[in-house]
């Protein structure tokens, strides 16, 4: 019963009447929505990239978060930046909704893998004269059933997300994909990290980081495997710096992990108080290690040879890392609660042994 009218109310609210046919000349104007997390921001730069390219006289706008606006502040291919955080409702009626359908866009996107009835209506209110976004099922329905999408792909779950954000826009007929990430105005915030960082660099043969932290505890990597992990590196490579990243709140774990490791050559990393100096401190590091975070999405953007841990979710290989060589330690459930520290230090010595990509899994 709840199922079903959940699916009348969706036919119900979720239309669009006087739909046009598609005319590629005619458009100008398009919005990417991206108001939620950093990492998917760098992920989606592949796209801003390629529909410039492909389509430069397109205003291009991108409806960010306050959290991830930064990693688009510079970007050349973006003409507008426009904050879109959570609040209620008849809030978000009267003003962000109000702006943004004001600014009649020809095209927006939906990149949300979800059905969420809210979500969906701010994403209709809008007034696109083209919707497109992902065909994702539930209440016996799909979001490729409901007449405010003028066009839908199936999410492929088995590929890097990517696959499906570039299939949204087939119509669109882009050439020469390349879907490398990137990021844009670095070089402002790097002075004091390249700093410290070449100063390292004149007694030790190079730099490894690790960030322990993840988006939740789940995905975050406890202090005493992260001690671990870091000691065996460390005795591995006694003449590399190995920094651990402190995130903002986490520098008391971030010493104890550093105090635990028991080796000189593990040390603190220089503090990061923007994403871009994140960005510039891990450019300079020749190996990461990270849960799934927005960490492997910035390593990836600078090709960086990366130790990802995962759970087992669909991110595994909807977001693995982008860089031409990484490995994937696999945890066996949906958390992070036994990290290997053997399988760590094996798949760091793949990696400086020059292996190529490869998948490994624990337990």
């Amino acid at each position: 019963m709840i199922k079903t009218a959940a699916r009348l109310i969706s036919y119900a609210l979720l239309g669009k009447s006087d739909k046009q046919p598609l005319d590629i000349a005619k458009v100008r104007k398009v919005l990417i929505l991206r108001n939620d997390k950093i990492g998917d921001m760098i992920v989606t730069s592949a796209l801003l990239r390629e529909l410039k390219k492909n389509y430069p006289h397109w205003q291009i706008d991108v409806a960010a978060s306050s959290v991830n606006r930064d990693v688009i502040a510079a970007n050349p291919h973006v003409s507008d930046i426009l904050i879109w955080d959570k609040q209620p409702l008849l809030r978000d009626l009267r003003t962000t909704i109000a702006d943004l359908r004001r600014r009649r866009y020809d095209v927006i996107f939906n990149p949300y893998n979800r059905f969420s009835i809210p979500l969906l209506l701010r994403i209709k209110w809008l007034g696109a004269r083209y919707l497109t976004g992902f065909a994702i099922p539930k209440y016996g329905t799909s979001t490729a059933k409901l007449g405010m999408f003028d066009h839908t792909v199936p999410c492929d779950r088995s590929r890097h997300i990517l696959h499906s954000y570039f299939a949204t826009f087939a119509q669109f007929s882009l050439r020469d994909i390349d879907m490398r990430y990137e990021l844009f105005g670095v070089d402002a915030h790097a002075a004091p990290i390249d700093a410290a960082c070449d100063n390292l660099l004149r007694t030790h043969a190079g730099l490894f980081c690790l960030n322990f932290q993840g988006s939740n505890a789940q995905r975050t990597v406890s202090v005493a495997d992260a001690q671990r992990c870091c000691a065996a590196i460390a005795a591995r490579y006694p003449r590399h710096a190995l920094l651990v990243i402190a995130a903002p709140g986490t520098e008391a774990r971030a010493a104890e992990i550093v105090h635990g490791a028991g080796h000189a050559n593990v040390m603190l990393a220089p503090p990061t108080s923007h994403i871009l100096q994140l960005a510039a401190l891990i450019r300079r590091c020749a190996l990461v290690l990270s849960p799934d975070t927005s960490v492997i999405h910035i390593a990836s953007a600078y090709d960086r040879k990366i130790v990802g841990y995962y759970i087992r979710t669909d991110n595994y290989h909807w977001f693995y890392p982008a860089s031409s060589q990484y490995r994937v330690i696999l945890a066996p459930g949906l958390t992070l609660a036994s990290v290997s520290a053997d399988e760590t230090l094996a798949a760091v010595e793949a990696l400086m042994e020059g292996e190529t990509a490869a998948v490994q899994a624990v337990g």
